[in-house]
């Protein structure tokens, strides 16, 4: 068998490598979008969370009735406080088939992330073999911190900036205007939200990049700070909700990053200049 024959067999060996893979790739995603459309329901209360008050517990107050010769209440009714705007949504659905559809997208997006490490770990276990040990451990560094990243944006989007923007919001809404929320687009907008979110809190990871490529150094960055935190503060009011607070609290974990980046942008740095000396 002569040299052609045998890179031409190890082409087809890649070739059916990567077939595998993918065919085990779309099983598990098959079986997560399933998964995930059986609990759909639950998924959606989970991502709606947000839009309801933190506290939705059935809060009842005293009524005084009747007092003593002392003024002291001697009757109290218990009487149930008026719940907020925020408490009192309704979901609509304008067709029969909506309702369906959004469980079909919940199931797809909620698959997708579940699915989401087994379908890196096949790209990279496809991957690495042809890589080398540093740029292994290159793409590990930027896979760990692309997550860590995207799980701290969805965090802070889900748990600090929606629950405190989204009800107050509604609370602007006057009293003669009825409430309903559709259900497609609202999860959109959360779905996008979040998705937002994860991808802004990717900026540190983008400068690194840079970094390690030697098109940005650590000088660089200390010089644009004031440009990059207007940069920044424009993304932040594209993905947020119209209101300060909301914006704040986007743009502060940004501007942290962006600080703990410029630090990290040195010791990339020191590492190509002693792997360059060696």
């Amino acid at each position: 068998m002569n040299q052609d024959d045998e890179k031409r067999m190890s082409f087809t060996e890649h070739l059916g490598e990567l077939r595998t893979r993918l065919i085990h790739s779309f099983i598990a995603l098959a079986i997560s979008v399933v998964g995930c459309y059986a609990l759909s329901n639950q998924i959606f209360e989970l991502l709606a969370w947000p839009l309801r008050p933190l506290s939705e517990s059935n809060v009842v107050s005293f009524e005084i009735v009747d007092t003593d010769e002392d003024g002291n209440p001697v009757v109290a009714q218990q009487v149930p406080e008026e719940k907020s705007r925020a408490e009192g949504i309704e979901w609509t659905v304008l067709n029969p088939l909506e309702f369906i559809l959004v469980k079909i997208r919940i199931a797809g997006y909620g698959g997708l992330i579940v699915a989401l490490p087994f379908l890196l770990w096949q790209l990279c276990a496809f991957v690495f073999p042809g890589l080398h040990a540093n740029e292994q451990k290159v793409v590990q560094v930027l896979i760990a911190g692309c997550s860590v990243l995207a799980i701290l944006g969805v965090g802070v989007a889900y748990f600090g900036v929606f629950p405190l923007v989204l009800p107050y919001l509604l609370e602007w809404i006057p009293d003669w205007v009825q409430v309903q929320l559709r259900l497609n687009e609202t999860l959109s907008i959360i779905i996008k939200g979040l998705v937002g979110f994860a991808v802004a809190f990717q900026f540190p990871m983008a400068v690194l990049i840079l970094v390690y490529m030697g098109l940005l150094t650590p000088q660089a960055l200390k010089q644009y700070r004031k440009l990059a935190l207007v940069g920044m503060a424009l993304v932040a009011a594209i993905l947020t909700p119209p209101d300060p607070f909301s914006l704040l609290v986007m743009l502060l974990p940004l501007a942290l990053l962006y600080e703990s980046s410029i630090w990290v942008s040195y010791l990339v740095v020191r590492r190509n200049a002693d792997e360059e000396s060696a």
